[in-house]
């Protein structure tokens, strides 16, 4: 924490199982195939006649399938969230609030800015086939397996930046802004990590408790001893 590094985890690892999960379409898989070869010879029979599934297209179906498994164990997914009020957060990835949020500070200059994704919620899998590996589809695969979730989890408004190899350390992309220690952290815990931060230049340390007119969250800034 005090060299601003952050873990990155793998997909297999998280807590959702329908988290980057992705529908092969065989059809689409095919139909793919047979449209860039009617395209190419200009023959529509061609076409026609490859749509019919063969043994190359289960194949191609499987190495598919097998290379999405094998990025999904390997690259590496930074979460972010806009919403450091929402409840349900806290009770999920803080510890039932007693662990902390940082704050990142983005602005033109912070590589965030450019490696952050929104992601998308929906009902449905995203569909892939091999036309969206083709040259110049990077986008649409990203979209369809890195950065869609079921919508059940859209309260998250969550954003991703992506790295070759997960399950490591990273330098953060960002300086960190601010710490928001939860409504149920320890006063034991929140002078430590105080200590740990309290020199760095930039960082405000804040603390978050239950309001008292309905379900929901405030922040007050944290005072101590040393920041009267």
């Amino acid at each position: 924490m005090a060299d601003n590094k952050v873990w990155l985890s793998t997909p297999v690892s998280f807590n959702d199982p329908f988290d980057c999960a992705i529908n092969l379409d065989r059809s689409k898989l095919a139909e793919s195939v047979a449209h860039a070869v009617e395209k190419a010879t200009q023959n529509a029979e061609v076409e026609d006649s490859l749509k019919v599934p063969s043994e190359e297209d289960e194949l191609a179906y499987e190495r598919l399938r097998d290379g999405l498994g094998s990025l999904m164990q390997n690259i590496g997914v930074f979460c972010l969230s806009e919403a450091p009020d929402e409840i349900l957060m806290w009770s999920h990835y803080a510890e039932n609030h007693k662990g902390f949020c940082i704050e990142y500070k983005i602005d033109e200059t912070s590589p965030l800015t450019t490696m952050a994704r929104p992601v998308k919620y929906t009902d449905v899998y995203p569909s892939l086939s091999v036309k969206n590996l083709h040259a110049g589809a990077t986008e649409a695969f990203l979209e369809a397996c890195l950065f869609t979730k079921a919508k059940q989890w859209s309260y998250e408004k969550e954003w991703r930046a992506i790295m070759d190899v997960g399950g490591k350390l990273y330098q953060a992309p960002a300086p960190v802004s601010a710490i928001i220690f939860g409504a149920r952290m320890p006063e034991a815990d929140k002078r430590d990590v105080y200590e740990i931060l309290r020199l760095t230049p930039g960082i405000e340390f804040r603390e978050a408790f239950l309001l008292d007119s309905f379900f929901g969250l405030g922040f007050r800034p944290y005072v101590t001893e040393d920041n009267r």
